[in-house]
Order: structure tokens, then sequence, then C-alpha cells
């Protein structure tokens, strides 16, 4: 608020000095017009000098979330996976799964754990078993 009155003050020294200067120089200025005028003027200048010691404006980039062409698979995989450690009896739907992606990078199941994993009897896979062979599947293979 101090700054205003300061503001205020200092435009009615203007209004009130140039009124008088104007006058001694046979201007014969109107009191009404010139303090228009002089209000106008310094308010342009206030508002320039109170926007030149502003930074560099700082906006957020909303930048809408990228929606992955796979996203339905990962929904499929993650209620796959999800029925599969909550179920009663768990189905070959999680087996199934991780027997296609390793079949995707190795057609003939040469790893011996992925090898067990399609032939041994259906069974409840701990998130560690399901942790194991999706890392024995993403290991690359020296032989391929």
């Amino acid at each position: 608020m101090r700054g205003w009155l300061v503001r205020v003050g200092a435009l009615a020294l203007l209004v009130v000095g140039g009124q008088v200067v104007l006058s001694l120089l046979d201007f014969d200025p109107r009191l009404r017009d010139w303090a228009l005028m002089a209000t106008a003027i310094v308010a342009i200048l206030w508002l320039a000098y109170d926007t030149t010691g502003v930074g560099v404006a700082d906006w957020d980039d909303p930048i809408a979330p990228y929606a992955r062409p796979d996203a339905a698979d990962e929904s499929v995989h993650h209620r796959v996976l999800s029925s599969h450690l909550s179920a009663r009896d768990p189905g070959p739907a999680l087996r199934h799964l991780l027997l296609d992606l390793a079949r995707g990078r190795d057609p003939n199941l040469r790893d011996p754990e992925l090898r067990t994993l399609a032939d041994q009897p259906l069974r409840r896979l701990s998130p560690t078993d399901i942790d194991r062979y999706l890392t024995r599947i993403e290991t690359p293979r020296d032989d391929e």
C-alpha cells in the first residue's frame, strides 16, 4: 500500500507542478485535461516499469499422457497375472502367456527351465517363479 501512496503523491505533485509551470509559460492549460493526460502517461510508464523487472514466466507444459499402442495387451496381462495370484485354483492362462513369450524369443524352448515349465503339470506360480521365468525369457541368447 505504501508504494501506491508514493505513486499517487508523485502524480499529484506532477499535476500541480506541471500546471504551475505551464501557466508560467503562458500555455494556459485546463487543469482537468492536464491531469487526465498526466495520469494516462504516468500510468503507462508505471505499467512498463512494473513489467520490466519480472522474470521469465515458467509455464507448465501440459502434455497429454502417452497412450502406448499395446496398452490393451498390458491390461490383459495384468488381469491374467492378478487372477492367477488370487484364484483358489489357478488356470493355465499365465503359463500359456509365459510360454508364448518364451517361444517368441526361442521357438524351440532350448532353455531347460522354460522347457520344464512347458512340460510340468499345472501349478500355482509364485511371484518369485514368475520373475525368474520372465528374467530367463528376457535374457539374450548368444547362440541365436
